[in-house]
């Protein structure tokens, strides 16, 4: 009996637990919606945060789609850049992911599947590169960005992204085709595959938890990174959003109501793609993770 009242009162302190964790990741995400549609008058100078909406309109949002214009302050410039960043943001992420799971996968195979000199060389310096700080990089690489006149481009986004997310995709995939049994790929080149052939009608399609994980990590870094974005841009035509969202934060003044609407904005799409992607994302990071 003793036992039973002992097991219902974890069972109690357990949801409890589960609920609060559950709040307090949710609160900053509740708290910012409340803010991006409430006026700026009621945000500002206010030592606790508001919780229940006051006036609520949707004018933060039409003024950073550029639905309505802005007449004055400091967010003005950033709310007009704001539409473009995100199309901006899609275009780096997008290709920067593209390549990066190109890249990533087929140096995963050759370092799982394959024997050649420099092999344990080549896995240390894969590793070796995502202990490299950004900033360490960043002087040179605007040096070499600079000759070239690429500056204020996609391209040097799209290569630095790619670069750094390489590196993790090659790092899972290579532990997950780790796990994956060779026998079968054996066994559909003993059928007439060829090894390319092996490799894109029996490997990948095992892979796949493992491929999806991997490419969400990419988009994610490549949608956030802020660094090299602020560094090798300079206007409208190429800034990511990141970069659009710090202009929000003025010298004298922050515009909270717009920054809450685009931080809203710029959070729906990897929301979306982790809830739409969930189960994949925990089987391929479980698997991957684990080495043989």
């Amino acid at each position: 009996m003793g036992s039973l009242e002992l097991s219902g009162w974890f069972k109690v302190l357990h949801r409890a637990v589960i609920t609060l964790i559950i709040i307090t990741v949710l609160l900053p995400f509740y708290w910012i919606g409340i803010m991006s549609v409430t006026p700026q008058r009621y945000i500002a100078g206010q030592a606790i945060p508001t919780m229940i909406p006051r006036e609520p309109s949707l004018g933060a949002y039409q003024a950073i789609l550029g639905l309505i214009e802005i007449e004055s302050g400091p967010g003005r410039r950033a709310a007009m850049m704001f539409s473009r960043s995100l199309f901006n943001s899609i275009v780096v992420a997008a290709f920067s992911t593209f390549f990066a799971l190109i890249l990533g996968i087929l140096a995963a195979y050759a370092l799982s599947r394959l024997d050649f000199p420099g092999k344990k060389a080549s896995y240390v310096l894969i590793l070796g590169s995502r202990l490299l700080a950004q900033i360490t990089l960043a002087v040179p690489l605007f040096t070499i960005f600079r000759t070239f006149e690429v500056l204020d481009t996609y391209l040097p986004l799209i290569i630095m992204n790619t670069s750094f997310c390489m590196a993790w995709v090659t790092l899972i995939m290579d532990n997950y085709f780790d796990m994956i049994d060779s026998e079968m790929e054996d066994a559909a080149r003993v059928d007439g595959c060829t090894r390319f052939g092996a490799f894109w009608r029996v490997l990948l399609p095992m892979a796949r938890p493992g491929i999806i994980s991997v490419m969400l990590i990419s988009f994610l870094f490549s949608w956030g990174e802020f660094l090299y974005a602020l560094l090798f841009t300079s206007s409208m035509s190429a800034r990511t959003m990141p970069v659009v969202l710090s202009m929000f934060l003025g010298q004298y003044a922050i515009e909270y109501r717009l920054l809450a609407a685009g931080l809203v904005l710029g959070v729906l799409p990897p929301v979306f793609l982790a809830l739409l992607f969930q189960r994949f994302i925990i089987t391929g990071l479980t698997q991957g993770g684990l080495k043989g």
